[in-house]
């Protein structure tokens, strides 16, 4: 709680202004600014994500979803290993660039739903546009993968990142293994970084908000499941 300094009135720990006597409790926010947020959540999570609960304008939500979804949709085409379907890997390229956006922002909402529903059944305050704010800023470290990461993996495989024919840990097995290894390692951090985010805008316990995230991530899974078990008979 924030005790107002002017009539010592309780407040919620993200309320800029007094409930009681209107006074100003802490420096408004009406937005975030992309590059400062980012950044913000790789070197002090904790009180960037502060700052994402009290800012008025969630900004940069949709960009973040959007280019997540072009790291979804190079995902699809590597787990159902549909390079085969594209004449080149600028084809293929250009369609996961074209169509990622669109399915990121989708797929995002849906998840951000789930999200926001799971942590406001163990007691989250947050508003939904605040927990949106956070699953979305907690994928900095995938989206930082996507432009440092996956050029290199598109440069060292080729076409042959997304097929069986042959499988590119024939083809180069060290950098290979480097580079999913990297990539495991990041979704580590962007999960750990989810924790951080629910326990600070919800106001949890860490132990509750571990609890969010892994039973977001059991649903994540047996989605992931569910879809490598029906896609590829429809392919």
């Amino acid at each position: 709680m924030t005790i107002c300094s002017v009539c010592q009135f309780e407040n919620d720990d993200f309320a800029v202004t007094c409930k009681n006597c209107k006074g100003f409790l802490q420096n408004r926010i009406p937005n975030l600014d992309l590059f400062e947020t980012t950044w913000g959540v790789i070197e002090s999570p904790r009180a960037a994500f502060r700052k994402i609960a009290i800012a008025e304008h969630k900004n940069f939500v949709l960009l973040l979803f959007g280019l997540f979804g072009i790291g979804l949709s190079f995902t699809a085409l590597w787990q159902f290993e549909l390079g085969d379907r594209f004449s080149t890997l600028l084809d293929l390229i250009v369609f996961a660039i074209v169509s990622g956006p669109g399915v990121g922002v989708l797929v995002s909402v849906f998840l951000g739903i789930a999200y926001h529903v799971l942590a406001k059944i163990v007691g989250g305050k947050a508003s939904f546009r605040t927990s949106v704010g956070a699953f979305a800023y907690s994928l900095t470290p995938i989206l930082i993968s996507i432009f440092l990461v996956l050029p290199i993996e598109l440069m060292t495989f080729g076409i042959y990142m997304f097929t069986l024919n042959p499988h590119p840990y024939v083809l180069k097995p060290l950098s290979y293994t480097l580079l999913i290894g990297f990539d495991s390692l990041v979704t580590v951090w962007a999960i750990v970084l989810l924790v951080v985010g629910t326990a600070v805008v919800h106001s949890l316990r860490w132990w509750k908000a571990l609890l969010v995230v892994l039973l977001f991530l059991a649903l994540v899974w047996g989605a992931i499941e569910l879809a490598t078990q029906n896609v590829p008979r429809y392919l």
